[in-house]
């Protein structure tokens, strides 16, 4: 670990073995707090931010493996050791089995117990840079990071890879914040110009007279204020992609040059007597409705003919609810890491106040959402009041009830309420496990017998 302050928790019921080790391990670099039971320990962990938990294996209200077995279920970083007496030390090891990091006898060694810390210690560390490390090689890929449960989403991805491998152009239609960004990344990663560049360019961005500079580049002195050659877009992306995102948004005048460029595959810079040749594969994106804009008059027929080649619709959110739970999760991962905080989860209140809402603003609002509900609010569950106003307020609005088809077998009544619990309620197994009346090893049965995916 770095030298940041160390927080320790040690929950025993025997007042001098706790009192023992809090004095044992005082000093500088340790911040350590005791708790007289399993239900005082248990608060602690939910409202605190732990490193090590020394739980003892048998007290009054939750045992120390029950308290492990929490921890475990809220994926949190807080390492584990068991005390124990000396008959239950194949108990301990049990514990080890379920994630614990180690365990300690009693009385206990107090020089051990410094080596036990020490090492639980390094084995955060370790898990933590592990994270790190799958987080770069997840980014590294963008179409691993679209969630697609959904049957749309599902639709949307096999195009994706589809498209990948061509050179044709593709058009990214769909509503402001479903992620176009991402699906064109995920073509570029997966393409034959994959280690070339990825060049995005908000064309809405733009006024008349700039579009032109920026998107083919110009020559010293061709304008004033043009006081060096600057390379434009196509030549930044020279061998790979470019992503002209807001395609709607170019004003009909630079419509023209584009499409020019799009057929000849030739630009020239302002300024600059010699035509370039332009070797980049496009991908463009739309909130607009093109076809409308055509027949408005807003939008050239035959450049948006070159443009949609293989359009690829990305539904809005609120057509794939069953995807909402699984990117909770994620955005809940990233912000926690993001912001050195232990794994936060949403109670299954909270995500149903989620699931009920319509989310205009797409994946990008859900996850603002989700970034601020990780730094505003305490504890390691997140319940409907710390969601915002708007949100709480429809949580009973949460659909309680699902349909079947009369003729339906009883098995695919069961497959769907399973299915229904896990996407609508909690996608925590064990909690769904609770809600349905059944053990989790029949519930992961039941998911494995049925086909049912998160």
């Amino acid at each position: 670990m770095s030298k940041q302050r160390v927080n320790i928790l040690i929950a025993d019921d025997e007042v001098f073995i706790r009192e023992g080790l809090k004095e044992a391990l005082d000093h500088d670099r340790y911040r350590v707090e005791i708790a007289s039971d399993g239900r005082q320990a248990r608060e602690k962990l939910r409202t605190g931010r732990y490193h090590l938990a020394i739980l003892d294996l048998r007290m009054p209200g939750p045992s120390g493996l029950d308290l492990l077995e929490e921890l475990r279920d809220r994926e949190t970083d807080t390492q584990v050791v068991i005390l124990t007496a000396h008959g239950n030390v194949s108990t301990a090891v049990e514990a080890i089995k379920k994630g614990a990091h180690d365990f300690l006898t009693k009385p206990v060694d107090l020089g051990h117990l410094r080596l036990v810390v020490e090492r639980a210690l390094d084995r955060l560390q370790l898990v933590r840079e592990n994270r790190k490390l799958h987080s770069r090689l997840e980014s590294a890929d963008p179409f691993r990071r679209l969630v697609r449960n959904s049957e749309s989403m599902q639709a949307a991805s096999k195009l994706i890879k589809q498209v990948a491998q061509s050179d044709v152009p593709v058009l990214l239609r769909g509503e402001t914040g479903v992620g176009k960004d991402l699906v064109a990344r995920a073509i570029h990663e997966r393409s034959k110009r994959s280690q070339r560049p990825f060049v995005a360019v908000n064309c809405g961005g733009f006024t008349e007279e700039l579009f032109a500079s920026e998107i083919f580049g110009h020559k010293r002195g061709a304008f004033t204020g043009a006081h060096a050659d600057k390379p434009g877009r196509f030549a930044l992306a020279e061998g790979g992609t470019l992503f002209l995102d807001e395609i709607g948004e170019v004003p009909i005048k630079n419509q023209i040059e584009l499409l020019r460029a799009l057929e000849s595959h030739e630009y020239q810079p302002l300024g600059d007597p010699h035509v370039r040749r332009a070797d980049v594969r496009i991908i463009a994106a739309t909130n607009r409705n093109l076809e409308r804009s055509v027949g408005e008059g807003l939008f050239r027929e035959d450049l948006y003919y070159r443009l949609n080649v293989i359009p690829i619709d990305i539904p809005p959110l609120r057509q794939r609810q069953e995807d909402i739970p699984v990117l909770v999760e994620t955005f809940l991962d990233e912000a926690c890491r993001a912001q050195e905080q232990p794994h936060k989860q949403l109670s299954s209140e909270a995500m149903g106040c989620l699931l009920a809402h319509t989310w205009p603003g797409n994946v990008r609002e859900l996850r603002n959402i989700v970034q601020r509900l990780v730094v505003t609010s305490q504890g390691h569950t997140i319940h409907p009041e710390h969601l915002p106003a708007h949100l709480s307020d429809i949580g009973d609005e949460v659909p309680s009830h699902f349909s079947v088809r009369l003729g339906s077998t009883a098995a695919d009544v069961e497959a769907e309420l399973i299915r229904q619990t896990l996407q609508r309620l909690t996608a925590n197994r064990r909690k769904a496990a609770e809600i349905l009346g059944m053990s989790v090893r029949a519930l992961q049965y039941k998911i494995k017998q049925y086909g049912i995916t998160q």
